[in-house]
């Protein structure tokens, strides 16, 4: 993935204005913080932590699925070729 300079100086200054505008001031410098990178990352393709533990469930559904399906068409096999 190329990453346009464009997009990473915006970010430098969204980050540089928003510790500016924070100054001394602590509290919910965390949420303007997480605002910023989330308004920069939208940018880029990334996967949040919900959501790729999401995916890794129902990949391991598919493949138990799978499994099954496989144990199955193995059972049918033994079947047809004992006739």
């Amino acid at each position: 993935m190329a990453v346009d300079a464009k997009v990473l100086d915006d970010i430098s200054e969204r980050i540089a204005s928003g510790i500016k505008m924070l100054g001394g001031v602590k509290m919910g410098a965390e949420a303007q913080i997480q605002n910023i990178v989330e308004g920069a990352l939208a940018h880029f393709d990334v996967v949040t932590h919900e959501r790729m533990e999401v995916q890794e469930a129902m990949l391991k559904k598919a493949r138990e699925d799978l499994q099954v399906m496989e144990a199955r068409i193995t059972q049918l096999e033994e079947q047809l070729n004992s006739k």
